[in-house]
């Protein structure tokens, strides 16, 4: 069960609707700093976690000036049928609909206050109220008591980049170290140093052993009975002090830290280490055997803003790869500006999302299409330009290159494919001849884009020509980005 999508309406900057499609396994967010990149992520806490008098408040997260209300829609898909078996979400069982081949449960957050007629009667929502789409009424309905459980369908493991990382190093079971130690602990339990513990803990809280907790507590029991007895009645009364389980014990526990300056708990350190901790927690989650531990059935979704801050790059491509194992089982979300971070994108599971400009200019596009090349991981130069819109000579030439490969396949004789044949080919594309290359001071040549840029690239000791600029640079890559892209889809 992963979350397909969320629409975010009059949130922040996002005015109107602005549906973003969301995959399984990662999805990264980049683009210009201000954005919306971190409004889509909280996006989708307000609709789990709903506002607090902290947390998601009007003058925070509501669009100012807006024209209607501020709502976010976000669509789970796949396993939602085993979600409503669950016994607190049965009441969502008429709620799962199929859309686009999938089973889908589609929720809803809304500041409008209104009256929606459920069942013959009027019922006030608010946007403390979450809503489900009811497939036959065609409306969305709040569930009662469906507000308090519907935080319960996801985990989710925020690390915001202005956060204090300690506040994430979390033995709760639904964090990623909280998750690694109950996986630890399962083991343990099953080891004589445990049954010991068990056997220990039995006699001390036995009530066949005289200096026992547990007949200490029998004379209480006593004066209750005799206090109720003669008030409501004959009962008996017994205290009982069962095992302690894992949960309890993970809530007393510390992760402390010396580093030569003597052991404190973690929370008491510096921010750029407590960061590397909790990244490092984060990664040896990819290893361990608690990613695929199905006693946890609460899907995992896990946020990083700018994870990147504080690694140098070799951590950072660790950090990336630990993130792609992460994503093969839970759903990842990861803001960045690092492309080290997206070296490992994979087009099977993983989505990049670009955000660029703001307010009305906003644009935003979606990429499964890493990887023109045919090679794997993306090119460093398909990364930049993919990702932050860098265009850069290196990736010009493997995109003329790619071209100039797939003519030399068509050829017959497989000879090398000439400037002349190369150009000729992006005219039959549709690129025009706009350039003139001049090559010796007696001679010279109509050329596409593509080509002029191709040749300045190669011969920076012709000084006859103008320089490439930026624009012709970015326009040129463009082109052939658009006819790479029609030669690998050609059967």
């Amino acid at each position: 069960m992963y979350i397909r999508s969320v629409t975010v309406e009059n949130v922040k900057s996002f005015r109107e609707k602005h549906r973003f499609e969301l995959k399984p396994g990662v999805n990264f967010f980049v683009g210009d700093n201000n954005s919306g990149k971190s409004t889509v992520l909280e996006a989708l806490l307000f609709m789990f976690e709903g506002p607090s008098t902290t947390k998601w408040t009007p003058e925070k997260f509501y669009c100012a000036d807006a024209t209607g209300p501020t709502r976010v829609e976000v669509d789970i898909a796949e396993d939602v049928d085993d979600l409503v078996t669950q016994e607190k979400f049965k009441v969502l069982k008429d709620f799962v609909f199929d859309d686009a081949g999938q089973r889908v449960l589609r929720l809803e957050r809304s500041s409008e206050s209104r009256t929606v007629v459920q069942g013959g009667k009027g019922k006030k929502v608010d946007v403390k109220a979450v809503c489900f789409w009811h497939p036959e009424r065609q409306q969305f309905e709040n569930v009662t008591g469906i507000d308090a459980k519907v935080k319960a369908i996801f985990d989710f493991e925020a690390v915001w980049a202005d956060a204090q990382p300690g506040d994430h190093i979390d033995f709760a079971n639904t964090k990623t170290l909280g998750r690694l130690l109950d996986s630890s602990f399962k083991r343990f339990i099953e080891t004589d140093r445990w049954k010991a513990l068990a056997d220990a803990h039995e006699k001390a809280f036995s009530l066949d052993e005289e200096d026992s907790f547990l007949a200490e507590t029998k004379t209480l029991a006593t004066g209750i009975k005799a206090l109720v007895d003669e008030q409501y009645g004959q009962a008996d009364y017994r205290f009982d002090f069962g095992l302690p389980d894992a949960a309890v014990f993970m809530k007393q526990g510390r992760l402390h830290v010396d580093d030569g300056a003597g052991e404190t708990p973690v929370d008491g350190k510096g921010t750029g280490m407590q960061r590397a901790i909790a990244l490092g927690i984060i990664q040896l989650y990819a290893r361990s055997s608690a990613l695929t531990d199905e006693s946890n059935p609460t899907p995992l979704v896990l946020m990083l803003d700018e994870p990147e801050t504080w690694l140098h790059p070799s951590a950072q491509l660790k950090l990336g790869e630990a993130l792609s194992k992460i994503g093969e089982q839970e759903q990842v979300f990861i803001i960045t500006h690092s492309p080290y971070l997206i070296r490992k994108f994979d087009p099977k599971s993983h989505l990049l999302t670009v955000l660029a400009g703001q307010g009305e200019g906003r644009r935003v596009d979606r990429s499964t299409t890493f990887g023109l090349f045919g090679m794997g991981e993306p090119t460093w130069g398909e990364i930049n330009y993919r990702a932050f819109e860098v265009c850069s000579n290196d990736f010009h030439n493997e995109l003329y290159g790619h071209v100039q490969r797939h003519i030399e396949a068509q050829k017959a004789d497989g000879r090398f494919a000439k400037e002349e044949e190369v150009d000729a080919f992006l005219v039959g594309e549709g690129i025009a001849q706009t350039k003139t290359w001049v090559r010796t001071s007696s001679f010279s040549y109509q050329a596409t884009l593509p080509v002029y840029v191709r040749n300045s690239i190669h011969h920076p000791e012709n000084v006859l020509n103008a320089a490439v600029t930026i624009n012709e640079l970015s326009e040129s890559t463009k082109n052939l980005v658009g006819v790479v892209e029609k030669i690998n889809a050609l059967p």
